[in-house]
């Protein structure tokens, strides 16, 4: 007997990331300067250095997976 497909929920968001490289004439060196947007809310936030924007997405990343995901102690009993 077939059974009707069942679908696992899933859940988009959409971040932007935007680099700028400038020469500053100041340091002699190239500064790089990033972005992080979220569409769906407006937030921006922006970054001077790359290990901070990686920072920011993974922990943004992590806490939309675990609305997704409820740790053992937050699941529902049917």
């Amino acid at each position: 007997m077939l059974r009707g497909m069942e679908s696992n929920p899933v859940a988009y968001c959409t971040l932007i990331v935007r680099t700028q490289a400038e020469y500053s004439t100041l340091a002699q060196a190239v500064v790089v300067r990033c972005i992080l947007e979220i569409p769906a809310t407006g937030q921006r936030r922006g970054f001077a250095d790359v290990d901070e924007l990686l920072a920011a997405l993974r922990a943004d990343l992590l806490e939309a997976q675990h609305l997704m995901i409820p740790s053992d102690g937050e699941k529902e009993e049917i």
